[in-house]
């Protein structure tokens, strides 16, 4: 038996991964999340340990940690709690962009690393659910964007240190996943931008096929790369297509991406 460690195991990818994890057999399974119903309404059909974890909180990151290491330790850890950053680049003060960065940057770093000596020890595997929008800069959502940013840069960097201690990590970039967090309003009720969109399920297949095959970054659905590709040959150009596309999905007031 292996052990799964996810945040934001409650709902949206995370439960996804959760819920075909079961279905494959052979592992333990701990979930983290931060609504304590919610999370024992995932857990339970699961046969999970739930452990009610935010992971802003170095106390509650270190419960965590006891937790997987009671289960056996840590054998995959996948990261995929988040919160949305619901303001433009202009409109979003300071506290908007440090409560998004805490969370979806600073929390990663911090589950990582004191999970890290478990998947050392065990050769285990991480994926990082990040996003397209860290590729991205999008005017509207500028705080989710810089904080998603930081977090492939993170994992970019982890990835090849851990090659050297036998841990793969995968950075997985998801297109708008419409999730409880994330409902992606504006794109399910518009026809051709739901297109864009992508469902739980099919990212969190995905995502185990990419760490099962040791891939270091996959993006869903992989036409998503083009985009990434763009704003990386043309960074000013892929900006202000963004920044059209998300005022026509009407973004701006929702922050909704991914």
């Amino acid at each position: 038996m292996r052990t799964a460690v996810i945040t934001g195991g409650s709902s949206g990818i995370g439960l996804a991964v959760a819920r075909l994890l079961a279905r494959r057999g052979g592992w333990r399974i701990v979930l983290a999340a931060r609504d304590e119903a919610r999370l024992a309404a995932a857990s339970a059909p699961l046969g999970a340990v739930a452990v009610r974890c935010d992971v802003c909180s170095d106390d509650d990151v270190s419960a965590l940690a006891a937790a997987s290491l009671a289960e056996g330790g840590c054998d995959l850890l996948v990261q995929s709690a988040g919160v949305p950053g619901r303001a433009g680049v202009l409109a979003a003060d300071e506290a908007t962009y440090r409560r998004v960065m805490e969370t979806n940057y600073i929390g990663l770093v911090r589950v990582a690393t004191a999970l890290w000596p478990q998947l050392a020890e065990r050769r285990g595997r991480i994926a990082h659910v990040v996003s397209v929008a860290g590729t991205i800069a999008i005017p509207s959502a500028a705080p989710y964007c810089a904080s998603k940013h930081a977090a492939i840069a993170y994992s970019r960097a982890l990835a090849s240190a851990g090659r050297r201690h036998g841990v793969s990590v995968t950075v997985v970039n998801p297109g708008p996943v419409p999730t409880t967090g994330f409902p992606q309003t504006e794109l399910v009720r518009n026809g051709l931008l739901r297109l864009l969109t992508v469902d739980a399920d099919r990212c969190a297949d995905r995502l185990m096929r990419a760490v099962d095959r040791g891939a270091s970054e996959v993006f869903v659905p992989q036409w998503w790369r083009a985009a990434s590709a763009l704003a990386g040959i043309a960074p000013g150009l892929a900006t202000r297509v963004a920044g059209r596309a998300s005022s026509r999905a009407r973004t701006a007031a929702t922050g909704e991406f991914a």
